[in-house]
């Protein structure tokens, strides 16, 4: 049997540790470029909102995705995106889940709220990533990983700008980008 995984969960990680399974890593995705690293920001809530809009600004030639913790979160940034710009939002409760990813797919510079439920299996071109609150308990270090390699995947757009906002200091965001800066120096 072959597990193919870019975020080893920890019983994989035991097995190969026992023994019991032999890991080969392939630190290159197909296109042959490296991962995106994610920029991380640190600040009270007004700094991470400015950020976050000249953010969205800078990308504007660029469909963005913004992944937040919590679904009341992802409704409240919704509401407060919308008075700047044009966008969609896609929890769990999303009801046409499948309708609201394919207009974003379809809009060459759109904006998605998005929880964890769009961080796995979703390739959107040329996308953009930004993971707003990066330091909640929600998140783990694979689930960040995901949500960074939403970015780049393409081979015509293989490259792409990934952003974490935190509240606090996190040793999670930190460690993710750790991880993503090791495997990019393992994969040459």
């Amino acid at each position: 049997m072959i597990y193919l995984t870019a975020t080893p969960d920890a019983q994989l990680k035991k097995m190969t540790a026992e023994g019991k399974i032999t890991c080969f890593k392939l630190n290159r995705r197909p296109h042959g470029h490296d991962l995106p690293v994610p920029q991380i920001r640190c600040g009270p809530l007004l700094y991470r909102l400015m950020v976050l809009l000249t953010w969205l600004r800078k990308q504007k030639d660029h469909p963005r995705m913004i992944f937040v913790p919590t679904i009341r979160m992802a409704e409240t940034m919704h509401l407060f995106l919308g008075i700047f710009t044009k966008c969609s939002v896609c929890t769990s409760k999303t009801a046409d889940r499948d309708a609201v990813i394919g207009r974003f797919r379809s809009e060459k510079a759109g904006v998605i709220v998005c929880t964890t439920v769009l961080e796995r299996g979703v390739t959107v071109e040329n996308v953009s990533v930004a993971v707003y609150q990066a330091q909640h308990r929600v998140f783990d270090e694979a689930g960040l990983v995901q949500m960074a390699g939403r970015a780049g995947r393409s081979f015509r757009y293989p490259d792409g700008d990934v952003l974490f906002l935190t509240g606090e200091k996190s040793r999670l965001a930190q460690e993710c980008r750790k991880q993503i800066e090791e495997a990019n120096l393992c994969a040459v």
